[in-house]
């Protein structure tokens, strides 16, 4: 049933999308949250409401619009035979998975910025000038970087998509550093006006935003398992559709998966250094992408219906009873 209503073409699926965020946030809304963070930034902080509801109002807000987004670039960029709301629904659920994270999180803003970042990558083409698109998604990061340090790390995904879609042009591939040297200025001008401005060594980074302690349940373990196996069999609908596709398919394919192994990289980098999972959420474009693929082309329509189904109810269970 949900694969049947968001395999649609029609935008009006759009509207349930508030009402299943409303019920898979519903048992913690009011609540204060159950773990702390640590190593947050003053810009975040800065922004965090006092009041709990504000709070997660704010993040549901965050939440729908990335989803939307996301959803517009998928479509925009033709990844599909038509236009598809399922990306949405499966952000939605990616990021309700954990009750942790039902409230404004610098990883749900980093993501934000790593969408709008995405959106302007994907917007390369091999025959056209590219200089703003490359500033716009590298100025982006850096914003994010603000909210949630370890995106900086992406920082090269600028660069990694001009090597594969474009010809080599040494003005474009300056426009990055352009970009982090206007950055570097207004940052180091805020020091005149706001004190004790943090400078982040790359531990400080890589250790930013995290709660202490985290205990994963068995329901989100399953959910992560069978959403695992869904990744890796979207990738093998990738492939297989890659293989007689236009050739700025192949390049933009080629630049998700350069996104997907370069975030795996830094995601095993973290894990060594603070034993946390949570830098794998910034990893939601690659992998939602894939995951729409395999629901969306498995030939067998049940299994891939009963596989969105028991997602959806496993993140319910887990929202509900943990």
């Amino acid at each position: 049933m949900l694969l049947k209503i968001y395999r649609t073409n029609q935008p009006l699926v759009l509207v349930l999308l508030p009402i299943i965020t409303l019920i898979l946030w519903f048992p913690s809304l009011g609540k204060s949250p159950s773990l702390k963070l640590i190593n947050t930034t003053f810009v975040f902080d800065f922004i965090v409401p006092s009041s709990i509801y504000f709070n997660q109002l704010l993040a549901i807000g965050i939440l729908l619009m990335s989803a939307f987004i996301l959803n517009n670039t998928i479509n925009k960029n033709e990844f599909f035979h038509q236009n598809l709301y399922l990306p949405s629904f499966l952000y939605v659920l990616f990021f309700s998975a954990s009750p942790q994270l039902h409230y404004l999180h610098p990883i749900l803003i980093g993501n934000f910025f790593l969408i709008l970042a995405f959106r302007r990558l994907v917007n390369i083409h091999s025959q056209v000038g590219c200089k703003s698109e490359v500033f716009d998604a590298t100025f982006l990061l850096l914003i994010g970087g603000l909210f949630y340090p370890p995106i900086l790390t992406f920082i090269p995904l600028s660069w990694i998509a001009l090597f594969i879609i474009r010809p080599f042009v040494w003005k474009e591939w300056a426009v990055p550093l352009l970009a982090i040297a206007i950055f570097l200025v207004y940052y180091f001008s805020s020091f005149l006006f706001i004190e004790n401005v943090p400078i982040y060594t790359l531990s400080q980074t890589l250790e930013s935003s995290l709660y202490l302690n985290v205990e994963y349940s068995i329901p989100f373990l399953i959910t992560s398992f069978f959403s695992s196996i869904f990744f890796a069999m979207g990738l093998y609908q990738i492939y297989q559709k890659r293989k007689s596709s236009t050739i700025r398919f192949k390049k933009m394919i080629s630049s998700i998966s350069a996104f997907f192994f370069w975030g795996l990289i830094i995601f095993i980098a973290i894990f060594i250094a603070t034993f946390s999972f949570e830098f794998l959420f910034m990893l939601s474009v690659p992998i939602i992408i894939a995951m729409t693929y395999f629901f969306i082309y498995f030939k067998k329509n049940l299994v891939a219906e009963i596989g969105l189904s028991l997602l959806f109810v496993l993140v319910l269970v887990n929202c509900y009873l943990f």
